[in-house]
């Protein structure tokens, strides 16, 4: 079963609804999810949650980022992790890699375990948003460690969901200049 599953993923098909996927969470709904976090913020200042920091963000703007969007948009924000960021944006990215990775380098392929390569992104991605989600209950009292690791989490999530893309693509043209489908 699981063997099928991974086969299924690993299709141009499957790619495109993963992709298309992906352009519905990070194009449209995390961003109508995130609109309440800034409501009371002025619009000329950056409406970006600690997650879109590339490649990190600093304590620095953790504080300033939390005290400026108040009480109200604290509680936005942890109600945006556990009604979005939690369970879909990271996830669907992960699977879309997956499914290129597998791709690229099919099961058959020597080279198929390759696509465990998107699964630390994921897994970043989670540490990150229990950070985030516990910075943002706690403040003004941020907790050294959330603060400490909260941009590593961060920074390794940004590498590991980068780091497969070339590789894959190395892949891809591998399996063209050889004639392979």
């Amino acid at each position: 079963m699981i063997v099928d599953l991974v086969a299924a993923i690993g299709t141009w098909p499957a790619f495109g609804v993963l992709l298309l996927l992906c352009f519905l969470f990070f194009g449209y709904l995390v961003p109508k999810a995130k609109a309440p976090i800034f409501a009371n913020v002025a619009t000329e200042l950056p409406h970006k949650v600690l997650d879109e920091y590339f490649p990190s963000w600093t304590p620095e703007i953790a504080e300033q980022l939390l005290a400026q969007i108040g009480p109200g948009g604290r509680a936005a924000y942890r109600r945006f992790y556990v009604t979005m960021d939690f369970w879909f944006p990271g996830t669907i990215a992960a699977l879309t890699t997956a499914s290129l990775m597998l791709i690229a380098f099919p099961p058959s392929s020597a080279c198929s375990w390759l696509c465990v390569l998107a699964a630390p992104s994921w897994l970043f991605d989670v540490a990150e948003n229990v950070t985030n989600f516990q910075m943002a209950g706690a403040y003004p009292q941020l907790s050294s460690v959330a603060v400490r690791f909260g941009p590593s989490f961060t920074r390794a999530k940004w590498v590991f969901a980068i780091i497969p893309l070339p590789i894959a693509s190395i892949g891809l043209v591998f399996r063209l200049c050889h004639g392979q489908q």
